[in-house]
């Protein structure tokens, strides 16, 4: 048997040889732009199929050299930064790829958590660096009648009101912040000494949220006159007068931004802002803040505020689409569905303050009442 010799080949080139094939079947376009596949090289599937060592012992120089470029050959980039980040540890990308984003939320996030945490405080003493001592005291005495209105059978040529007799429910005793806003103080009390508050009614009852009263207009309605003694108050344009917030049940403020009086009456030049309203709680109402000036709480008399909320008042209908239509002819801009929306809340029976009285430190009384 005759026996033939082979030189072995060298294992750094087969080592070449074996990475250049591989490389030549998975590599990306020719332009080295990571674009697309491109074809396997006419060599690498020769090789492939002449032998599993890579290099065959026909092959010369030529064919070694070509095998050998093609494993030097430049990477492709996309390919490149695809390993690098696959090679990242999770913790690193994380902080890299999400880390301008969180830089975005975090803010939110602290904002939304001050507000919830301010939205806890209990009452309105100290907010917003305001002085909020009590300087003054008043007491309304409050009754509800069985109508709205008189009938008309009970109504006579020459009536000064047409508002029926109300039977006392209680008092509620005012304290007043004339320390932080002195002119609203100021006007409030010359409006309960000058007596035109006695007679009137509560023009609006949202249970849960507030009682409103001091609406302008005709004393025969149930409105109030406001007395000259009231001026003009500069503290409803100034940041400062609405910084007390109405979260604590008994806030008593100026109704700025809950005004329900008729516009053209707001628009002329002797308009003097004087309608108040007493929130009810049990809970506070946020949605007032920034809108109405805070002037005091009420003393005593919670459970006769209670009582007023529970009055009937005229609302949307619970049945059919009125509150659907209103909001349709406010979007048409027709000025009948604004004038609806003011008497929402409006109580269907009368509310009245029979009496109003400044409390003085010594337990002397300032008393104003009146008849209707």
């Amino acid at each position: 048997m005759l026996l033939f010799k082979t030189k072995p080949l060298n294992p750094i080139l087969r080592t070449h040889c074996c990475a250049s094939e591989k490389s030549a079947l998975v590599r990306a376009s020719p332009k080295g732009d990571g674009t697309g596949p491109r074809p396997v090289p006419a060599h690498a599937s020769k090789v492939g199929a002449e032998s599993p060592s890579c290099l065959s012992t026909s092959s010369d120089d030529l064919r070694t050299r070509i095998m050998l470029e093609d494993v030097h050959a430049p990477r492709s980039p996309s390919a490149t930064r695809r390993a690098a980040l696959v090679a990242l540890p999770t913790a690193v990308i994380s902080a890299a790829v999400l880390g301008p984003m969180l830089a975005v939320v975090r803010p939110a996030i602290a904002a939304a958590d001050a507000l919830a945490a301010t939205d806890l405080q209990p009452s309105t003493s100290g907010q917003g660096g305001q002085d909020t001592t009590i300087t003054h005291r008043v007491a309304l005495t409050i009754g509800i009648a069985p109508t709205a209105l008189k009938r008309a059978e009970e109504r006579t040529i020459g009536d000064k009101s047409i508002i029926p007799e109300a039977a006392p429910i209680g008092r509620v005793v005012i304290g007043l912040y004339g320390n932080a806003v002195p002119r609203t103080v100021s006007n409030f009390l010359a409006l309960v000494e000058s007596g035109n508050l006695v007679g009137t009614t509560f023009s609006r009852v949202l249970a849960g949220e507030y009682i409103q009263a001091g609406k302008q207009g005709s004393k025969r309605l149930g409105a109030v006159e406001v007395p000259a003694t009231v001026q003009p108050n500069p503290e409803v344009s100034e940041a400062s007068a609405f910084r007390l917030p109405h979260y604590r049940p008994g806030t008593v403020s100026l109704a700025l931004g809950e005004n329900d009086e008729e516009p053209s009456l707001r628009q002329r030049p002797e308009y003097r802002p004087v309608e108040f309203l007493i929130t009810t709680g049990p809970g506070p109402v946020p949605r007032l803040n920034g809108q109405n000036i805070v002037f005091g709480r009420v003393l005593e008399g919670m459970s006769v505020v209670g009582q007023v909320a529970q009055v009937p008042v005229f609302g949307p209908s619970p049945v059919g689409n009125s509150l659907a239509f209103n909001s349709l002819a406010s979007a048409i801009g027709d000025d009948r569905a604004a004038t609806v929306r003011r008497k929402y809340g409006k109580p269907l029976k009368a509310v009245v303050i029979l009496g109003s009285e400044v409390l003085t430190e010594d337990g002397e009384v300032a008393r104003r009442e009146g008849q209707q």
